[in-house]
C-alpha cells in the first residue's frame, strides 16, 4: 500500500426507504434499523454488499477475468486458483443521518465518533422513535379476483423521500495509477441501480448522490512525518462537515431497458384510501400547490366523513439546509406493479390459448385456474410460470429456497392535479333499494389528474428475458393496454369515469 484515498459520500433518498432491524415495532410489522442515537442509518454491510453486487453484475458481460479484477476491490475467498484469497481494499463506514443543516452528529473536529446528536434538531425529531409514526406504508396482498386477500393486510415503517445520509469510504492502493479505478468504482453509487433495503422491486430504496468529497494521500509524501498523515486521516474522519454540491452527474449504464410515459384523463379519479390530513398543503410532481386538505380526522366542515386519497411525504432542501416537509398524492409502485402482474398473467394465458373452459393438456386435466391457485397459495411452483416468476418475482414463506427476486422494478407515480373535489355518496339497502339513514359519506377525488409511469428491467438480468420471449410479449401487451386506456389503475375502476390515455 502506497496511496490512501478517502471519500465522503452524501446521498439522499429518492424514494421511500425500508431497512429493517429484524425486530417488530409497536403498531407496525417491522422496526427500522437504528444507530446508537436512535436515528435510522444505513448499515455499512448493506452499502458494501449492494455496491459489490452492482459491480459484479455489470462486470459479468465482459467475461470471467473482468469479474475477477472487479471483485479484488471487495476481497476474494481462497480457492484452487487463488489459494490465499485477499482482504477487501475498500473500507466502508455506516451511513449516518444528517441533521437539518446537512451535518453529521457531533460537535466538530476531534469529536468522538459515537456522539449524541441534538434531539431538538428538526430532522432528528421528525425521524425519532416517537416522531416516525406517520411514515408508514399500508399494504395488502391481492387475490386472483383483484380484491384484498383475507388476512393479508399489513403496515410497514418507511423513511420518506428526501432524507440525507453520509458515509465514508477508504481505499488502499498500490500506486497513484489505481486512483482512476477508485473513481470508476465510486461512479456506481450514483447509478439508478444503487438501491438497498426491502421492496426495491416496488421502487423503494433508491438514492441520488448530493455531495462527494475525495482526498488522495500519497504515503511517500509523509515518509518523514507520519504523524502528519495520521492527523490528516483523523481530521477527515472526525470532521462533521459534509460537502453538498449543486449538481452531481449520475452514471449512465448501457443496456438499460425502460418504459417511461405520462398518463392523463379528463374528469376525476381516486387513489385508494389514505390517512386523514389535518389542513395539509398538497403538491404535485412539479412542486405546484394542488390544494389544502382541510378535513380533520376525516371529517369535513359539515361533519361528513370523507375518505382521503393516498398520500406520501417528501423532505425538501434548499442547498445544505432543510426547507420543508411536503405531502403529495402518489400511486404506489406496488399498486402499478400488481395491476401489470395481473394483466400480464391474462395475456400470458391468452397467448397460449389456456382459457378457463379448456384443459392445459388432456393428460393432466389441469386448467389455468388451478395453476393460478397454486401460485397464490405458494405451493410447488408450476414450471409453466417460471418466466412469469423471473419477471415479477416469487414469494414463498414456507420454502425460502423457492423465493425469487423479479427483474422488473416499478417506481411510485406522483400525481399532478388541477384540484380536489369531494364527491358524496349514500349507502343503499340491498333489499329495499332505499337510502340507509345516517350513512352519507364522501370521497376525495383529484380533478384532471396526470402522472408519469416509470418501469425498468435490471440490465444485469436482461439476458434472462429476451424481447422476443413469450412473457415479454405478454408484458408489452399489458403496457399497450395501460397506455391506451384499457387498463384502469384508480380505485373503483368498475364504476369510474376516469379513462387514462398517454400524453
Amino acid at each position: 500500500m502506497s496511496v490512501i484515498v478517502l471519500a465522503r459520500i452524501a446521498v439522499e433518498t429518492a424514494s421511500p426507504l425500508a431497512i429493517y432491524s429484524g425486530d417488530r415495532d409497536l403498531l407496525s410489522n417491522n422496526a427500522l434499523a437504528r444507530d446508537w442515537n436512535g436515528n435510522p442509518y444505513l448499515p455499512a454491510t448493506a452499502i458494501a454488499g449492494v455496491w459489490r453486487s452492482i459491480v459484479e453484475n455489470f462486470a459479468k458481460e465482459s467475461g470471467a477475468e473482468t469479474v475477477k479484477n472487479a471483485l479484488i476491490w471487495f476481497g476474494t475467498e481462497s480457492s484452487s486458483d487463488n489459494k490465499g484469497g485477499g482482504a477487501s481494499r475498500v473500507i466502508v463506514s455506516d451511513g449516518l443521518l444528517l441533521d437539518s443543516h446537512s451535518r453529521l452528529p457531533g460537535d466538530g473536529v476531534g469529536a468522538d465518533f459515537r456522539v449524541l446528536c441534538d434531539r431538538t434538531d428538526e430532522i432528528y425529531s421528525k425521524l425519532s422513535l416517537s416522531g416516525d409514526r406517520k411514515f408508514e406504508r399500508p399494504g395488502c396482498r391481492i387475490n386472483a379476483r383483484k380484491t384484498n386477500h383475507e388476512g393479508a393486510l399489513f403496515k410497514s415503517k418507511t423513511l420518506p423521500k428526501g432524507v440525507r445520509f453520509a458515509f465514508d469510504v477508504k481505499f488502499e492502493l498500490e500506486g497513484v495509477d489505481e486512483t482512476e479505478g477508485c473513481t470508476n468504482l465510486l461512479d456506481y453509487i450514483s447509478s439508478d441501480y444503487f438501491t438497498m433495503g426491502s421492496k426495491t422491486a416496488n421502487g423503494f430504496g433508491a438514492f441520488r448522490v448530493v455531495g462527494q468529497k475525495v482526498e488522495i494521500l500519497d504515503l511517500e509524501q509523509f515518509a518523514d512525518d507520519p504523524r502528519k498523515l495520521s492527523q490528516k486521516i483523523r481530521d477527515f474522519v472526525s470532521s462533521r462537515d459534509v460537502v453538498i454540491a449543486d449538481e452531481i452527474k449520475h452514471k449512465e449504464i448501457s443496456g438499460d431497458k425502460r418504459w417511461e410515459f405520462t398518463l392523463a384523463c379528463s374528469g376525476s379519479m381516486r387513489i385508494g384510501t389514505g390517512k386523514s390530513l389535518e389542513k395539509t398543503e398538497v403538491t404535485g410532481a412539479n412542486g405546484k400547490k394542488i390544494g389544502l386538505m382541510s378535513c380533520e380526522q376525516g371529517i369535513d366542515s359539515k361533519n361528513r366523513n370523507i375518505q382521503q386519497c393516498f398520500t406520501d411525504t417528501r423532505f425538501e432542501w434548499n442547498g445544505k439546509n432543510f426547507s420543508r416537509e411536503v405531502t403529495e398524492f402518489i400511486i404506489p409502485g406496488s399498486t402499478i406493479k400488481g395491476i401489470l402482474a395481473h394483466r400480464t398473467m391474462y395475456h400470458f394465458l391468452r397467448r397460449r390459448n389456456w382459457f378457463a373452459d379448456r384443459n392445459i393438456c388432456d393428460e393432466s386435466g389441469l386448467r389455468p385456474q388451478m395453476l393460478i391457485e397454486k401460485l397464490l397459495k405458494n405451493e410447488t411452483p408450476p414450471e409453466e410460470f417460471e418466466p412469469y416468476y423471473r419477471l415479477f418475482g416469487r414469494n414463498d414463506p414456507k420454502e425460502h429456497g423457492n423465493m425469487l427476486s423479479g427483474s422488473l422494478k416499478v417506481s411510485d407515480a406522483v400525481v399532478d392535479s388541477a384540484g380536489i373535489v369531494n364527491r358524496m355518496h349514500n349507502k343503499i339497502d340491498r333489499f329495499t333499494g332505499a337510502v340507509m339513514p345516517s350513512e352519507l359519506f364522501g370521497q376525495a377525488r383529484l380533478v384532471d389528474p396526470s402522472f408519469k409511469i416509470s418501469i425498468r428491467i435490471d440490465p444485469s438480468r436482461r439476458n434472462e428475458l429476451p424481447d422476443d420471449c413469450e412473457i415479454m410479449k405478454a408484458f408489452e401487451d399489458s403496457i399497450y393496454d395501460l397506455k391506451n386506456g384499457y387498463l384502469n389503475i384508480c380505485a373503483g375502476s368498475g364504476r369510474d369515469t376516469a379513462v387514462f390515455k398517454q400524453l
